[in-house]
């Protein structure tokens, strides 16, 4: 646990904040998981129909985000298939900071960009060292699924 020192005014207290921990998607997290998509969760911004949905019926939301029929549009206008993959939302005390996806096989498209793992931070939480963190906390999923190796793309521009 994590301890954090508050000194002023002449009193100093002690708040213990637990360790950020990887879970699966979590209904207990929804609310502080829809503020990061409105500050920017994601490169490209979520669309504010699926925010709604995030908001108004969680459980279709998440059916929606993991429904293999729905294909994925490139930036260039293609349509791929989806992969199958599992996500995981990095908290801390109840608040969502990042997820990770991790897709065990991979497309033509994932292979060129996107690989085996993908994360990202919340706005608010970034260059605080979490993207590491989840990476760390997400490879030994990846080797419980058999993976030996996994690929990781990057954005040039990535913070």
């Amino acid at each position: 646990m994590r301890r954090k020192w508050f000194i002023g005014g002449g009193v100093c207290a002690i708040f213990c904040m637990p360790e950020p921990e990887l879970v699966n998607p979590d209904i207990a997290c929804r609310d502080s998981y829809v503020e990061a998509l409105r500050e920017g969760l994601y490169e490209k911004p979520e669309k504010e129909s699926d925010i709604h949905l995030a908001e108004t019926d969680f459980k279709k939301y998440l059916e929606r985000r993991f429904d293999l029929s729905r294909p994925v549009t490139l930036p260039d206008g293609t349509r791929v298939r989806r992969v199958a993959q599992m996500d995981y939302w990095l908290v801390q005390g109840g608040r969502f900071l990042g997820m990770s996806s991790l897709r065990p096989e991979l497309n033509d498209n994932l292979m060129k960009c996107g690989g085996n793992i993908g994360y990202a931070v919340r706005a608010s939480e970034r260059r605080k060292g979490y993207g590491d963190l989840i990476l760390r906390l997400t490879l030994p999923k990846a080797r419980a699924l058999g993976l030996e190796r996994v690929l990781i793309t990057c954005e040039d521009r990535s913070e």
